[in-house]
């Protein structure tokens, strides 16, 4: 049984014949910037109602494409990993 697993486990590099080196996620989210009409030294704002709602979004945003990243570069990590397993394999073979 235990063959079985392991021409199981390498046959797709075998017949492939080659390891598909992978990519890193394209670009870091950018942080948005703060609004010229807070004061971050003093915690204070003289920002219309309009303005903070429409920060306070984009932070939404960022904090959704910061997830969206964590998940890339994970995919990433997983994929280098199995880059670098096939490469060994290849080596042996």
């Amino acid at each position: 049984m235990k063959t079985y697993l392991t021409i199981f486990l390498i046959l797709p590099y075998i017949t492939f014949g080659f390891c598909y080196e992978p990519s890193p996620p394209w670009s870091k989210p950018s942080k948005p910037i703060v609004p010229w009409c807070v004061n971050e030294w003093t915690n204070t704002h003289t920002c219309s109602e309009w303005e903070i709602n429409s920060y306070n979004n984009e932070i939404q945003n960022y904090n959704y494409d910061v997830q969206n990243y964590v998940y890339d570069l994970q995919n990433y990590l997983y994929e280098a990993e199995d880059y670098v397993n096939c490469e060994i394999n290849s080596l042996n073979y």
